[in-house]
C-alpha cells in the first residue's frame, strides 16, 4: 500500500461509514421509534470509524520511518476494535458487563494516546516539530496511563481527576502546537532560491519570487528530462 492509496481508502471508508450511519438514522426516524439495535449499530460504526483511522495512520507514520510508532499504532487499533465491539452489543452476561466497558474505555484511551503521538509525527517535519512531537506522545502516554488506573481503581480523589484532566490539557497544548512550530521553523525567508535539480546549464530552482501554475491533469507529476 502507497502513501497515496492509504489515505485514499481510509477517506472512502469514513464516507462509506457516514453514509450507512444515516441510512440508520434515517430509518428509525422513519419507524418513529430508535431501538437498542440501532445504537448499537451506530456504536459499532464509530468503532469501525475511530479504530480504522487510527490503524491508516500507523501505516502512514510507518512509511515515514517511524516504524516503532507505526507498527504499535497498527497493532492497537484492531485490538481495541475487538475490545469494544463486545462492549457495545452486551454479549457479556450480566456479572461481566462492567468489566468489558471498563477493557473498552481503557482500549479506547490507549490507543487515542498513540493516535495522538502518531498524527503529531505526520504533521512535523521540522525538527523542532519533531520534538514537540515527542512530547506530545510521552504527556498523553503518562496522562492515558493515569486515565486507565482510574477506570480500574474506583476510589480516587479530586486531586486524581485534576491530575489526569491537567495532563490532558497540556497534551492536546503540544499537540495543537506542533504544525505551529512547524510552520515557524519551516519558514522561508522573503527573498531567497534552492536549486532542486540541474541538468547541464537548465536549473530547476525553488523560489518566493515568480509563479509556476502548470494546471496538471489528476496523476500528472512534473519531470526534469533531457530533449531527445
Amino acid at each position: 500500500m502507497t502513501r497515496r492509496t492509504a489515505p485514499r481508502i481510509a477517506w472512502i471508508g469514513a464516507a462509506a461509514i457516514l453514509v450507512v450511519a444515516a441510512l440508520v438514522a434515517l430509518g428509525a426516524i422513519l419507524r418513529g421509534d430508535f431501538s437498542d439495535t440501532d445504537v448499537k449499530i451506530l456504536g459499532t460504526l464509530a468503532a469501525v470509524l475511530y479504530t480504522g483511522g487510527a490503524f491508516f495512520a500507523g501505516l502512514s507514520v510507518l512509511e515515514r520511518g517511524h516504524r516503532g510508532v507505526g507498527w504499535a499504532v497498527a497493532a492497537a487499533a484492531p485490538i481495541c476494535f475487538v475490545l469494544l465491539l463486545p462492549a457495545i452489543w452486551s454479549v457479556f452476561d450480566e456479572s461481566a458487563y462492567d468489566a468489558a466497558w471498563r477493557w473498552a474505555w481503557s482500549a479506547v484511551i490507549a490507543l487515542l494516546a498513540v493516535l495522538m503521538l502518531a498524527t503529531a509525527l505526520l504533521l512535523a517535519r521540522a525538527d523542532g516539530a519533531r520534538v514537540l512531537a515527542l512530547v506530545t506522545g510521552c504527556v498523553a502516554g503518562i496522562a492515558a496511563t493515569l486515565s486507565v488506573a482510574a477506570i480500574w481503581i474506583e476510589d480516587g480523589g479530586d486531586g486524581w481527576a485534576q491530575l489526569i484532566a491537567a495532563l490532558w490539557i497540556l497534551a492536546v497544548l503540544a499537540y495543537v502546537l506542533v504544525p505551529v512550530v512547524d510552520r515557524f521553523s519551516r519558514a522561508a525567508p522573503a527573498v531567497g532560491e534552492r536549486v532542486l535539480a540541474s541538468l547541464g546549464d537548465v536549473e530547476l530552482v525553488a523560489s518566493r519570487v515568480g509563479t509556476l501554475d502548470p494546471q496538471l491533469a489528476p496523476g500528472e507529476r512534473l519531470l526534469l528530462r533531457r530533449r531527445a
